[in-house]
């Protein structure tokens, strides 16, 4: 159903209309009546409608002030403005506030007649909307969507939800079927990353029982944006304590078996059971280190505190630090502190 707000100070020019209107003919119904612009925006921010008839004059706020309103704040909603002929002029200052018609008083059969063609037309706009948001939807959002949450992309989940297209949409009479399929496609990601089939669909029941039950539209808007952005948080807050987690274990690891000749990246893979690519790549993007510069800087480190100790010969030193070959162990040692072991040694003893 198309929901119509008609915004009059006049009692009784708004119950002339109301029963003036053919309501089935657009289907349409009466979402609510305001006495001025005031308690037309107040009611906007509950539960906006999809068209509003305002009176031009009137106290406190006009109809005028009201256009320009519904203009910047909700953009979809459509409005028919009522002048008098005194104020002919200032109803076509309106128009620049997309302001769809206005209709000369007094409200003659004929001109509510007028009213409802518009009426019709807008419910015919809507649903032709509607229908395109599906068919876009289908080919082509779903991935999307699903691809920001598999990417936990929130910068582009925040283009998203400020995209006049969702604005809009949710500000429309589309908003409820962009809702439920926003709902259903945050539980198809649930499902693609296996969390148990009984727990998504006892959750999406929930889920959608809540977004029926919000009362106006601003709170199904802020139910589903809410929901993506607890998913994307949760999931990088487990993404970020796993990775903790992962890379103090390859620390220590690190840390108890460098010393060790076996011991290489190769084996600190294994014992974590994953690859050595994504250890690597892992250990790279948490830390800012290469993974082999790591153990080799632990090695040399410790090296440097056995040299100045005389009683290891630098054989005994290069076997203690990781490494069987001692002409190794001294080119290496030279790259990386610019001295041979026995000079760095003469250097501090």
């Amino acid at each position: 159903m198309m929901k119509v707000l008609l915004v009059d100070d006049e009692i009784f020019a708004v119950r002339g209309l109301n029963s003036m209107l053919h309501w089935e003919a657009f289907h349409g119904e009466l979402a609510g009546t305001a006495a001025n612009g005031e308690e037309a925006m107040e009611y906007m921010a509950a539960t906006p409608p999809d068209v509003i008839i305002s009176d031009i004059k009137m106290p406190r706020m006009d109809g005028l002030k009201l256009a320009e309103l519904i203009h910047a704040q909700s953009p979809a909603t459509r409005m028919i403005l009522l002048s008098g002929h005194g104020e002919f002029e200032y109803a076509r200052q309106a128009l620049k506030y997309d302001v769809a018609d206005y209709i000369l008083k007094p409200i003659t059969r004929e001109k509510v007649n007028q009213i409802e063609n518009l009426l019709i037309k807008f419910y015919e706009e809507n649903q032709e909307r509607k229908q395109r948001f599906l068919n876009a939807w289908n080919s082509g959002l779903e991935e999307k969507i699903l691809t920001i949450l598999h990417n936990q992309d929130m910068e582009a989940l925040d283009q998203f939800f400020r995209s006049s297209y969702f604005v809009s949409t949710m500000h429309s009479s589309s908003a409820n079927p962009l809702g439920i399929q926003l709902i259903n496609y945050l539980y198809a990601y649930f499902s693609q990353i296996d969390v148990n089939r009984t727990v998504i669909t006892v959750s999406r029941e929930r889920a959608m029982e809540q977004f029926w039950d919000s009362p106006g539209t601003q709170e199904k808007i802020n139910f589903i944006i809410t929901s993506y952005y607890d998913v994307l948080t949760g999931m990088n807050q487990k993404k970020q304590a796993y990775s903790e987690s992962f890379i103090t274990y390859a620390k220590e690891y690190i840390g108890e078996h460098y010393s060790d000749p076996e011991f290489n990246i190769s084996v600190l893979a294994d014992s974590m059971h994953v690859s050595l690519s994504y250890l690597s790549s892992q250990f790279k993007q948490a830390t800012g280190s290469n993974l082999i510069s790591y153990v080799t800087a632990m090695r040399m480190d410790y090296a440097r505190r056995l040299l100045a100790d005389r009683r290891y010969s630098i054989g005994e030193i290069s076997a203690m630090s990781g490494y069987e070959d001692a002409r190794y162990f001294a080119k290496l040692f030279k790259k990386k502190t610019g001295f041979t072991p026995s000079e760095y040694r003469n250097l501090k003893t």
